[in-house]
């Protein structure tokens, strides 16, 4: 599901995968609407809804696929 979740936040960032995967702990890769489309890319790939306290706390790709595998 990692691959997954990173493949997602790739195609929606235009951020390579081996770059996502080498800075999973990294937070601000990307821009504030990138961050808003990553979010409904997942919502809708997974079929989750993430509260807005999530949504905030999603910073990292590391804390995004630990809350993605939290929900499903």
């Amino acid at each position: 599901m990692e691959d997954k979740i990173i493949e997602i936040i790739s195609s929606v960032s235009k951020i390579d995968k081996n770059e996502l995967a080498e800075k999973k702990d990294v937070e601000k890769l990307w821009e504030s609407i990138t961050h808003v489309e990553v979010v409904v890319a997942l919502e809708e790939e997974f079929d989750i809804m993430f509260e807005q306290d999530e949504i905030a706390e999603m910073t990292t790709v590391s804390k995004i696929i630990d809350l993605v595998n939290s929900k499903v």
